[in-house]
């Protein structure tokens, strides 16, 4: 992994609103939400939290995919684990 990884997932994760996003999927959802369960967590509005998971999404911090009209983010639980990051201890 480079420093340039390493930088991106830390500023991700420094955000308070981001990691209180992936606090939620480790401890309310089994890593795993839609964006409406995750939205729950805040009282940002739709277009932050969007701008918030995006920047989670490209870290590789969380994943995204579409489910009907729906997205559902689940936590990257694997690759945090190799850059040393365990998430339940966030």
């Amino acid at each position: 992994m480079h420093t340039t990884d390493t930088t991106t997932i830390l500023k991700a994760l420094a955000d308070q609103t981001r990691l209180d996003i992936v606090r939620t999927l480790v401890r309310d959802h089994d890593d795993t939400a839609s964006c409406a369960e995750v939205s729950g967590c805040s009282s940002l509005s739709q277009p932050a939290m969007s701008h918030h998971l995006k920047k989670l999404v490209d870290a590789g911090v969380i994943s995204e995919k579409k489910h009907g009209t729906q997205k559902i983010y689940e936590l990257n639980t694997e690759f945090l684990n190799s850059v040393g990051i365990d998430p339940k201890k966030l």
